[in-house]
């Protein structure tokens, strides 16, 4: 039985559930670090803004300290401008600083061309309440630009009109950042490169982890489906761990023990069931065989034992006179000891006789009570169960089938599906058994009628009286002596007996006729080989013997009639008639001549053997007792 497939191999989808986690974990990772590298880089650049805020404002408040000194101690615009001209030549990434006026102190005092907002950073320095940084380019460099807004104090009221917190004007600090941005862009280089470094070795960690965890083992679970499919289940996957992978696949491995039990019980069940498909097949085919009932009885023990699959099985048989029970056959699936009785009545086998007269099977097990008889016959000092089906056609009861389980109950118990097979088993028994009868009934009339006729011919001329009887009587001797099994020797009898019956078609006259025949009347003899063929041939039971009669006057060395058959190409048995047939009619008296004597006979035999007789049969024959009767 193949219950698997014969499909290739399963294979993972290029496109598989592997390749998508580890998309999907990546694309997260990706998401994850290029968020943080994100995050970093824009944290960094406003910490780094903060930090120059803060330090600018100092600066910014320092220069108006130092202004405001400049200013309490009389110094004019000018001083204030070589000031910050000095700051600005001692500290070369100044570009620029000045001061700007707004709109108060221009009023009051006028304005100067560089005192004037060049830009809008510087108009919206003047305006903002807050210090302004930006970061541009000019003129081919990376600056930074920082606004710083001065306020009315106290201590400007003693020159300004205004009140506090006018807005006065604003320093405008110009910085050369280049060597800072150069060093920021190496930074966030540095931080990409890192992030990307940390990206790949999580994924390849990642990818270590999943391949060792869940990949190696999916692709163990892949071909553990294989084997699966290609129906080889006892090779169980490799597994140690106890976490979900190694649950699933302890549970695989479970799953495909208990396919591999359970589909061998199937195969077991079907099995058993073409076996008893087959041995039903065989009965039916039996009812029809050729078979004389004692062989037909031991096929059928075989059959039935085969079928149930018990240790033996025993067929009982009622004789004619319906009280006696007789064992016929018995198919044992390993030698028994002998010894069995053979005939059992009534009083000898009751429970037997229960089932015969109720038509009913029945199990019996040890420690039931039976005779001795049926102890003996269903083998109780061993049988752990036996099963009686009473033989039955049309209401008929032929005999008993006796199946006898010795092994365990529990490892060949006979079951209920092994009752119903034996049930219709032994019913074809019962219509076999039937057919038997009247085969045999009908045999023994055609052979009474073939007989009778054979006795017809014999009486034509009282000069072949008894013939057929003698050289049927020969013929059995040399068979016997070769070593004829009795089913062989029956049939040779029978050939033995209707071998001239061709002999009834020859006119009386020739079969008595005192003188040498003539040519005509040899010829009318000569066919009474192929005649009496050819009366037994429209009667199938006779087949079996039409060969031997036609050939039994060919000769060994070709020159008989009526095939010219030669050596081997005859068959045998009309090779022994052939010798038996020859002998008798030398030593039985004929009108024209008396009969041989036995030792003379035998001479004439041994001198044709070789040309018109078997030389191995001529030897065989001068051996055999009968020629001393």
């Amino acid at each position: 039985m193949s219950l698997f497939l014969t499909n290739p191999p399963l294979k993972a989808d290029p496109i598989s559930i592997r390749l998508f986690i580890m998309l999907a974990i990546a694309s997260f990772l990706v998401l994850i670090m290029g968020g943080n590298y994100w995050l970093i880089k824009v944290k960094a650049a406003k910490t780094i803004n903060e930090i120059s805020r803060g330090e600018l404002t100092l600066l910014a408040d320092s220069l108006r300290s130092n202004i405001v000194q400049l200013m309490n101690s009389g110094a004019d615009m000018n001083a204030l401008d070589e000031s910050l001209m000095a700051l600005q030549r001692n500290h070369p990434k100044i570009l620029d600083l000045r001061v700007i006026h707004g709109q108060l102190v221009t009023r009051q005092f006028g304005l100067h061309e560089h005192e004037k907002p060049r830009d809008e950073i510087d108009r919206q320095g003047l305006t903002d309440a807050r210090s302004i940084i930006a970061q541009r380019e000019e003129n081919g460099v990376e600056v930074l630009r920082f606004v710083y807004p001065l306020k009315a104090e106290k201590l400007c009221l003693q020159c300004h009109e205004a009140t506090i917190g006018d807005n006065l004007g604003a320093f405008s600090l110009t910085l050369d950042t280049s060597q800072s941005t150069d060093l920021k862009r190496q930074h966030d280089q540095q931080l990409l490169m890192l992030t990307v470094a940390e990206i790949a070795l999580l994924l390849l960690l990642l990818f270590l982890v999943l391949k060792r965890l869940i990949f190696t083992r999916l692709d163990s679970l892949i071909a553990g489906a294989n084997r699966v499919a290609s129906g080889h289940l006892d090779e169980p996957i490799p597994n140690s761990a106890d976490d979900e992978m190694g649950v699933v696949i302890h549970a695989f491995n479970d799953m495909s023990g208990k396919l591999s039990r359970l589909i061998g019980e199937h195969e077991g069940v079907i099995r058993e069931q073409a076996l008893e498909l087959t041995q039903l097949i065989e009965a039916s085919e039996q009812i029809s065989a050729d078979l004389p009932l004692p062989g037909l009885l031991r096929r059928f023990a075989n059959s039935l034992t085969l079928a149930a699959q018990v240790t033996s099985c025993r067929i009982a048989m009622l004789e004619e006179d319906s009280h006696t029970l007789s064992m016929k056959a018995e198919h044992p699936i390993r030698p028994l000891p002998d010894g069995v009785i053979s005939l059992c009545n009534k009083n000898g086998a009751p429970n037997l006789w229960h089932i015969i007269e109720h038509k009913k099977h029945r199990l019996f097990y040890p420690g039931d009570p039976l005779s001795s008889n049926e102890h003996e016959w269903m083998r109780m000092d061993q049988s752990q169960v036996v099963l009686c089906v009473p033989i039955i056609h049309q209401e008929n009861v032929y005999g008993i089938a006796i199946l006898m389980e010795l092994r365990e109950e529990k490892r060949q118990p006979i079951d209920m599906r092994k009752v119903n097979v034996c049930l219709a088993m032994v019913s074809q028994v019962g219509a076999a058994i039937h057919i038997a009868k009247l085969y045999n009934h009908l045999f023994e009339h055609l052979m009474e009628t073939v007989l009778a006729m054979a006795e017809t011919v014999e009486k034509k001329s009282p000069w072949t009286a008894g013939h057929s009887k003698r050289v049927t009587h020969y013929a059995l001797a040399i068979a016997k002596e070769m070593g004829w099994p009795h089913a062989m020797l029956e049939s040779l009898r029978i050939t033995g007996l209707l071998h001239d019956l061709g002999k009834i078609g020859v006119p009386g006259r020739i079969l008595n006729k005192a003188g040498r025949l003539t040519n005509d009347e040899y010829a009318i003899i000569k066919k009474h080989p192929n005649d009496g063929a050819e009366i037994l041939s429209n009667i199938r039971a006779f087949q079996p013997y039409i060969p031997a009669i036609r050939h039994h006057h060919e000769w060994f060395n070709g020159n008989g009639y009526p095939d010219g058959l030669k050596g081997a190409e005859i068959p045998v048995e009309a090779r022994i008639l052939a010798v038996a047939d020859a002998f008798d009619a030398m030593t039985a008296d004929r009108p024209y001549r008396k009969g041989l004597a036995h030792e003379h006979a035998m001479q004439r035999l041994i001198e044709a053997a070789g040309e018109q007789f078997d030389p191995e049969i001529v030897a065989v024959f001068k051996k055999c007792p009968s020629l001393r009767t």
